[in-house]
């Protein structure tokens, strides 16, 4: 047990000082002196009292004063008890994001790490679990866009959740499209309810926005009202790639100039990894801990029990003093 107001304690010794230097209460009475005072109770069948009554308390009445005043004082004084050491973790930032799915993510034309030829799409997600694992702190979320986007997970800080849940997409799913601009509004809608100080966007895309009803660069604008870092990521070689499924760097640069982050182009998984200690360098995870100890008031168990004491006295007490005057009336 803990003492909220240790100051408190000093008016301990109060009722002794009032009752040690403070007069006695006195009340007076008016009274008649006859001479004939015998033959007046007689005549009047009265029962004669002193002239000076001092009542004073039993021995339990004082005890039990005693024990409330402590109690009271006790009660000010703000007893409390203290649970275990709990921490919570404020996370810092709301990191979206926002990966192609178009059909063109499935082309077999992406340098793996051992040198062999793996889909563009087996190359990001082995991308974003290695991000995902080092983001703690950061709460994620997920959206996923082809010919629409769609929103996957919302914020969340549980990344195991968040990357099972990434490894259930599969290319083809959103439409056969590139809506770079619808992704980054879905984004944009989804950050209205964060109350993160830090927001981030990732947007990674293989191809050209080519399905978007708002432009990619427009939505762009969008973010920047909002506070939202855009980062883009370029997967596959410009140089290699024709037609609607070369990736348009340079609107991707657009949009991360706009916002205030980076464009990276990634041809190889050497590219992707080198993409990654970028970024986790430029935002790494932030959070606070703040650490707090629950507290249990106790003052019921103080007051309590005395005031159940202090009736239990007052009912006894005025039962002895109905039986004596019964007694007395009855002669």
């Amino acid at each position: 047990m803990s003492l909220e107001h240790y100051w408190i304690l000093l008016l301990l010794p109060l009722p002794l000082l009032v009752y040690r230097f403070l007069p006695a209460r006195r009340e007076s009475e008016q009274s008649l002196r006859v001479p004939f005072f015998e033959r007046l109770v007689r005549a009047t069948g009265s029962n004669p009292g002193e002239v000076s009554v001092i009542r004073r308390r039993r021995l339990a009445q004082k005890i039990l004063l005693s024990l409330l005043w402590i109690a009271l004082v006790l009660v000010l004084a703000e007893p409390v008890r203290y649970g275990a050491l709990v921490k919570e973790r404020e996370y810092g930032r709301d990191l979206m994001v926002a990966v192609d799915l178009s059909q063109s993510m499935e082309k077999k034309d992406f340098p793996g790490l051992d040198g062999e030829k793996i889909s563009r799409w087996s190359a990001l997600q082995n991308l974003m679990n290695q991000f995902a694992r080092g983001r703690e702190g950061d709460r994620l979320g997920l959206i996923a866009f082809g010919s629409g986007a769609y929103l996957q997970v919302p914020f969340t800080p549980d990344a195991g959740m968040w990357m099972n849940l990434l490894g259930q997409l599969q290319t083809g799913m959103a439409g056969s499209a590139t809506a770079i601009g619808d992704a980054i509004g879905l984004a944009m809608r989804t950050f209205e309810t964060s109350h993160s100080k830090q927001k981030m966007l990732i947007l990674v895309t293989d191809g050209s926005d080519n399905a978007s009803r708002l432009p990619a660069v427009e939505a762009a604008k969008v973010a920047v009202t909002q506070d939202v870092t855009i980062y883009t990521i370029a997967i596959g070689d410009p140089a290699k790639q024709s037609g609607d499924d070369k990736v348009d760097v340079g609107t991707l640069t657009r949009i991360a100039e706009i916002t205030g982050g980076k464009t990276y182009q990634a041809i190889d998984a050497k590219a992707l990894q080198t993409v990654l200690a970028d970024i986790n360098k430029i935002q790494p995870s932030a959070y606070d801990t703040t650490s707090s100890r629950p507290k249990t008031l106790l003052y019921p168990w103080i007051l309590g029990p005395i005031l159940i004491l202090y009736l239990l006295l007052w009912v006894w007490l005025s039962a002895q003093e109905l039986t004596r005057n019964w007694r007395v009336r009855r002669g």
